[in-house]
This record gives C-alpha cells, structure tokens and sequence, in this order.
C-alpha cells in the first residue's frame, strides 16, 4: 500500500498531499449534487427544484443526526487506535461500526417516510414544494441502506490516508451518476413514471456502484494491512465500552443539535421577505461549492488529529490546524472576490424579478467575506471532535449555530420584519464570532493537552493513550 500516513512528522507534506487530491475529489462529489437537479430542471416542468433539494437535505441530515452518533464515536476511537498501530483494536472497531450501520440504515429507512412528513410541514414553502420532497424521498428512503455504507466506507478509506482508492470510489460513484441520471429521469419521463423518483433511484444506483468498487478494494487489503467484516457483538477486546458510549451519545447531540440549527433556520428563513430564501440558496450555491472542495482536505482534520492523539503527537496536531486554517481562509477570500463582482451578471436567472435580485445581490456582497472566516473555524472544531472533546464540540455548536446564527436572526425576524438585508449584516457577524469562538477553545485545549503531557504522573509516564486524551477532552471549558 501508498497510503499516507497521518502521523508522520512532516505534518505540512503528508497534509498537502492528502489535501490536494481530497479538494479534486470533492469536486466530483459538489457536482454530483446538480447533477439529478439539472437533469430534472432540463427534462420536466417541475418549479422551484432547488428549494425541493435544499428542504430534502436538511430533512434526511435532522433524521441521520439522531442515530449517527455512535458512529462518530466509533470512527474516532478507531482512528486513535489506528494512529498507535493497534490493528487488532482498530480491525474490531471498524468492524463494529459496520454492524451499527447496518441497523441505523434499516432503522431510518423504516421511519423515515413517516417523520419526514412532519418536519416537512413546518416549511413555510408552497404545497406543491412540499409534494416534491415527499416523492424524491419515497424512493430515497428504499435506497438509504447503500447510501449509509457508501458514506461509512468512504470515512474508512480516508482514514487509512488511500488516496488512490477513493480516486477509484469517487470516479465511480461520479461516473456512474452521470450516466444513470439523464437515463433514468428521461426513460421515466417516456413512461410515465415520476421522475422525482427516477432522480432518487439514480444517486441509490451511483452509490452502490462506488459501494462495489471500494468493498473490491477493501477485500484485496489495498486501504488496510487487514481484512474487514462486520461485527455486532460488544468483546472485551476493546476495553473503552463507558467511554465510547458517552462519547456516542454526546456526539449524537452535538450532530442533532447541529442539523436542527440548520433545519430552523431555513425554516425560519423560508417565513422572511420574499426572495430571502432564494438569495441564501444562491449564495450557497457558489460558496458551498467553495466550500466542499474544501471541506474535502479540512475534514482530513478530524482523523489526523484522533490518529496522532492516538500516539500522543500534540505539537503535529498543532502544526497541522494552524497550517489547514491559514490556506483555507485566504483561498475563500481569493473565490469569494470575484463572485462578489460577477453575480449581478447570472442572477437573474434564478431570480427573475429585478427588484429582489438587486437586494439578493446586496447579501451576497455583505456576506461573501466574513463567510471566509466561518471556513477558516473548521479546521479548530474538527481538532476538538478527533480529540474526542465531547463538551467542547457541543459548547460550539451552541455558539455557533444558536448563539451566533439562530439568535440574531430570530432578532431580526422580531424587529424589523424579516428583512432580507438585516439577514445578511446578522449572517455576516455570525460568521466572524464563530470563527473566533472556535479559535479560542481550540487554544485552551491545546494548552491542557501540552500541559498534561509535560507533567507526567510518577507512575504513569505514558500518558497519551485514549482514556487520557478523552479525560482531558473533559475538562470543563
């Protein structure tokens, strides 16, 4: 095997040369996404598809956010036990977390239809839009057991640094969507079928051709030095059961309370001045597509920091956050320039009135470069969250996402009526004090781990294993 090797003390090479291909990869992954929502908008008369896609998103993320948590957990303690080079642990845990993703992908899937149609109600969105995400998910939810292990054994595949392995996987999952969407949304559309549910059928078929690809490469031990399985049964061999346990759960409502932000306040939004919504989405649109060619080397954060606070490397840690923030602040700032400059030419056409297309170019302009900073925030809260930093991860997603978003604009509501510009001044500051909320907790952190590792306990002078990390990962902020 090439792969990289997350613990090497040549943080600033073995992250670039993971990071540059991530960000290609990611890439494939953003397009991915329009690819089903410019078929659909080219094949059918359908009306208002990117509001359909946006509400489907924060939908399907609320429901995974309740269950996924032990995942998280697993993942990370398989992560440091990987970064110590205890492959029997590390084989048992990955193993295990196949096992849990199996029954969390049959459990939404079985409940999903169901809770879906409540949340989708507290959108204040025309009806029509509402019928739209009820049919994408139909079938969506048929399909959710090859979308959770296609995500599952991505994680896998990153975590082992195998570069050339997920080329393979994402060139297949992207390939595969580009030829099964146009076919399966036109052959719906000749015989009458819903095409909402033939764009559902083409991502579930893109997956479980990647799926087949990576369990290929799985098997012949080309991303770990050991073959895999799937367990269910909770062994002695790992001895961190309580700890993992709390972590899942804390986890569990970190993500729930993360994506719930993220459902309210497009729910709350969709209840502003007209055009808001869409001039929130416009603007996602292109920063989101900066932003996940990004996060596809910042979330490389999350197992770099479990790994090397596996073998108790702080200082890698260190390096590598500061030098993952810096890059990515100044490349936001670099794409966000001349998208400021170019939208009034394109906006019209997702904004046809002239009137509300002046004011949504007004937001993007007082919001592009503050979201730079919310960018450069990742790469700290990742750190917290591969450490194992269960309260610290939750006190920052209340800052952020409570505190520093949802507040303002639950103010702003009140005050002065929904206004589609207060909104953009109020996501602009949000943007600034979540980066430095971030900033500085990670700081603190960084201290208390230095500290403990320069003060080592008489009888215990190796004192970076798991359950001392996750103990200083508890420190009360």
């Amino acid at each position: 095997m090439t792969n990289i090797d997350f613990t090497s003390d040549d943080v600033r090479q073995s992250l670039l040369r993971f990071s540059l291909p991530m960000m290609a990869f990611a890439l494939l992954d953003f397009a991915a996404m329009f690819i089903n929502l410019g078929w659909l908008m080219a094949l059918t008369d359908e009306g208002q598809l990117p509001a359909t896609f946006r509400i489907s998103i924060a939908v399907v993320s609320l429901l995974e956010a309740l269950l996924g948590g032990i995942l998280a957990a697993i993942y990370i303690y398989a992560n440091q036990a990987f970064g110590r080079k205890d492959f029997v642990t590390a084989r048992y845990l990955i193993n295990f977390g196949f096992g849990c993703s199996i029954l969390i992908a049959l459990l939404i899937a079985v409940t999903g239809e169901a809770t879906a149609s409540t949340l989708i109600a507290w959108f204040g969105v025309d009806v029509d839009v509402k019928q739209q995400v009820l049919r994408y998910l139909e079938v969506y939810w048929l399909g959710y057991f090859a979308v959770t292990l296609h995500l599952y054994t991505g994680l896998l595949a990153r975590m082992a640094g195998a570069v050339l392995v997920i080329r393979r996987f994402k060139l297949t999952t992207f390939g595969s969507a580009m030829v099964l969407s146009p076919c399966l949304i036109f052959a719906a559309l000749r015989s009458g079928v819903d095409p909402l549910h033939a764009a559902a059928a083409a991502l579930i078929g893109s997956r479980l051709c990647g799926l087949a690809v990576l369990t290929y490469d799985l098997a012949r031990r080309k991303v770990f030095p050991f073959r895999l399985g799937v367990e269910f049964r909770i062994l002695p061999l790992f001895a961190e059961w309580k700890a993992m346990v709390r972590l899942g759960g804390a986890e569990t409502m970190n993500a729930f309370s993360l994506n719930l932000s993220f459902y309210l306040l497009y729910m709350l939004l969709s209840y502003f001045e007209a055009g808001t919504l869409e001039a929130v989405t416009i603007s996602q649109y292109f920063s989101g597509f900066v932003q996940a060619v990004l996060m596809g080397a910042i979330t490389s954060i999350i197992p770099f920091a479990a790994q090397n606070a596996g073998c108790g490397k702080i200082d890698n840690i260190a390096t590598g956050v500061r030098w993952m923030s810096k890059r990515v602040f100044i490349l936001c700032v670099l794409a966000m320039v001349p998208f400021m400059v170019l939208v009034p030419y394109f906006i019209h056409v997702f904004i046809p009135d002239p009137h509300v297309a002046a004011k949504a170019v007004l937001y993007i302009r007082i919001t592009a470069l503050p979201w730079a900073f919310l960018m450069a925030s990742f790469p700290f809260l990742f750190a917290v969250i591969g450490l194992g930093d269960t309260r610290g991860t939750l006190l920052l997603t209340i800052w952020s996402m409570y505190i520093c978003n949802l507040l303002p604009v639950v103010l702003v509501r009140a005050v002065l009526g929904g206004s589609m510009i207060a909104a953009a001044w109020a996501e602009a500051v949000a943007a600034v004090l979540t980066f430095a909320g971030c900033y500085g907790y990670y700081l603190r952190k960084e201290t208390i781990l230095l500290g403990a590792r320069a003060a080592p306990a008489p009888d215990q002078p190796d004192l970076p294993n798991i359950p001392l990390l996750a103990g200083a990962a508890q420190e009360s902020p």
